[in-house]
């Protein structure tokens, strides 16, 4: 067996806590004035972003997301981090997060679900990245942006 793919291996566990870094990255980033330059580099270059409606959306258009409705303030939280390897190289993750907005303190939350991969630099990046949204304020920023 691949020494990487072994439960506990130190690489496991570098790439581990490297993919866990990118995605408090993106949260970070992830605001009412989000600076897209900075944001587009957590994803592979020809990475998507896939919204709870099924539309894809490429990374550099990412305010496209918000639908002329940018919320005056809003952070996501990442709770939970569920990684599995494919390989040395990817991995397919689910992770939960939370958001607040200036409309509703818990505003909606659900998973992203990603499949990320080390580049030839050897840094994580996103490739494919689905939101689910599980549930949200019916009076809250995304569910006036995105009724059902």
């Amino acid at each position: 067996m691949d020494t990487f793919m072994a439960f506990g291996s130190v690489e496991r566990s570098v790439a581990k806590n490297e993919i866990e870094a990118l995605f408090h990255r993106y949260a970070v980033l992830a605001t009412e004035e989000p600076d897209i330059e900075k944001m587009v580099i957590v994803f592979e270059e020809g990475g998507v972003f896939r919204l709870p409606n099924g539309v894809i959306v490429k990374p550099r258009n990412l305010l496209e997301v918000v639908r002329g409705n940018n919320p005056k303030f809003i952070r996501h939280h990442v709770t939970s981090i569920d990684i599995q390897f494919v390989s040395p190289t990817e991995a397919h993750t689910r992770s939960y997060f939370f958001a607040t907005t200036d409309v509703s303190g818990f505003d909606h939350w659900g998973q992203w679900r990603d499949i990320v991969r080390k580049g030839s630099n050897g840094q994580w990046l996103i490739a494919d990245r689905s939101v689910v949204v599980e549930g949200g304020d019916q009076k809250g920023w995304f569910r006036t942006t995105y009724p059902e």
